[in-house]
């Protein structure tokens, strides 16, 4: 049965046709060979969107709209710009610290990617960086929203893995303050290597103008991230409380949202929602196949016969994942193969939401690589670059980020002493 869903799979991807489809065209065929009832296919994908938890991810979308089109983003760029301009690399480095705020809120790489890109790359460029150094810059901070909570990747992998979204969302903040905090110093030595992004000097009056703009933007990630560790909330209701306040601010107070202006945004968030759902209902029968036929305990016994060593089986899983980013998109990457090498690593003592923010992070790196790399693409689009110009200037990142993931592979505690601090333990 694996063998039969990876040919379909991957002829699929050859095809050019939708991985959701694909993955209905390969549980159709599977029901068939197996005997079993098409009916059973309905009643599994059901059962796969049938999740409260679910909720989190139109609301977080819609909170992202909501903040590229109410002035949210903006101000934050603007705090950004005076809190960290005057470092060396100027608008680079603003860009990547605005990424973590962006990232702190909306949980979408491409968001990220295209809200960020299209304010900074212009200004970029006429402080002294080339198109593609600073689409480079832009697009490769992108990783950092699918990191630091909220994390859309994260929702998903929590619910395909029966872990808690809220331990994931707490697991993500340090590693993806230390992947900002690399992009940060990667930024700093190639600018003084090529003398491009000039710098502002640092002054209290400046920031101080910013921080009372952006204060109440905020807000936002300390209603995410706070009520969860307090305990006032689940990952879920945070997502309804953000999208509530960020609606509360552009529209009231900023007042860049007319109420008119909501229904594009939620067109577009139902699209993508759609999208998503679809993959993960027949993603869902997917893996009730493989898990009736033993696929996942059958790959745990023989992996464990390898090794059972879990930096060295971490160091293989990486190596795989990386793989399969560069062949498919995060969602149906990480929808697809959580449920079978989730098992296999936990089998060996390492913590399912650790694993969680190393795949997210890893299939993120996915994004950012040809021949699939969604946001690649949108960075040429937002910068008007081409593909090689792109990924030449984005090379020093790259190393930085392979830098990041062995870090992160080899002292697991970066990621889970925050959780085991806060305790946090439910959905």
């Amino acid at each position: 049965m694996l063998w039969i869903f990876l040919a379909i799979l991957f002829a699929s991807i050859a095809l050019g046709l939708p991985i959701a489809f694909g993955l209905g065209v390969a549980a159709v065929v599977m029901a068939v060979l197996s005997d079993i009832p098409l009916s059973i296919l309905i009643e599994q994908s059901i059962r796969g969107v049938n999740s409260f938890p679910l909720l989190a991810i139109p609301f977080f979308i819609l909170v992202g709209e909501v903040m590229s089109a109410g002035g949210i983003a903006r101000r934050l760029m603007d705090l950004a710009g005076a809190l960290v301009g005057f470092i060396r690399g100027g608008l680079g480095q603003v860009a990547i610290t605005g990424s973590m705020f962006f990232g702190g809120i909306s949980g979408s790489a491409v968001a990220d990617t295209a809200a960020t890109g299209a304010m900074m790359i212009p200004s970029m460029t006429r402080q002294g960086y080339s198109a593609p150094q600073a689409t480079a810059i832009n697009t490769v901070s992108s990783v950092i929203g699918i990191i630091i909570p909220p994390s859309i990747p994260l929702i998903l992998y929590g619910i395909v893995t029966e872990t808690s979204i809220s331990r994931l969302f707490i697991a993500g903040i340090v590693p993806g303050l230390l992947i900002g905090l690399a992009l940060m110093v990667t930024t700093f030595i190639m600018a003084s290597l090529e003398h491009a992004g000039q710098t502002r000097q640092f002054r209290l009056a400046p920031l101080w103008q910013a921080f009372k703009a952006a204060w109440l933007a905020l807000v936002l990630p300390v209603i995410v991230v706070g009520g969860i560790i307090a305990g006032v909330f689940t990952a879920t209701e945070a997502a309804v409380a953000a999208l509530l306040y960020s609606l509360f601010i552009s529209v009231v107070c900023y007042r860049e949202i007319r109420l008119g202006d909501l229904w594009g945004m939620c067109i577009r968030t139902a699209r993508l929602t759609g999208m998503v759902m679809l993959l993960l209902a027949f993603a869902t029968v997917i893996a009730w196949f493989l898990t009736i036929n033993m696929v996942p305990q059958t790959l745990v016994q023989q992996v464990q016969a390898i090794t059972q060593e879990p930096f060295l089986l971490l160091l293989i899983v990486a190596a795989l994942l990386l793989l399969i980013g560069f062949v498919m998109d995060l969602t149906p990457a990480m929808v697809i193969m959580a449920p079978m090498l989730a098992p296999i690593v936990t089998s060996v003592g390492v913590d399912p939401a650790y694993f969680g923010v190393l795949m997210a992070f890893i299939l993120g790196i996915g994004l950012l690589t040809p021949p699939v790399g969604t946001c690649l693409y949108v960075g040429c689009g937002v910068g008007k670059v081409s593909m090689e110009s792109l990924v030449k200037a984005m090379l020093p990142y790259y190393a930085a980020l392979l830098v990041m993931l062995l870090v992160l592979v080899a002292f697991p505690g970066l990621v889970t002493w925050l959780p085991d601090l806060t305790a946090v333990r439910g959905n």
